[in-house]
């Protein structure tokens, strides 16, 4: 799975739930474990991040163990 901005909250979480953390951290309600919204990443970045996209890219492929990130 690619993970980048247009990548849905939905779809990671499916694909790679350990990145649930990274999110939690970043703003994301912990009632959304059951239910993600399908919302891409870069609008929960305009969100929840200040707009850092590449920094929370960065951490969900680090964390889902995804190179190059």
């Amino acid at each position: 799975m690619t993970i980048d901005e247009s990548t849905t909250v939905r779809d990671l979480l499916a694909a790679h739930p350990e990145t649930f953390d990274v999110l939690l951290v970043r703003g994301m309600c912990a009632d959304c474990r059951l239910n993600p919204p399908p919302v891409p990443l870069g609008h929960f970045a305009e969100k929840h991040c200040g707009g850092d996209i590449e920094g929370l890219l960065g951490e969900l492929k680090r964390v889902a163990g995804i190179g190059g990130a």
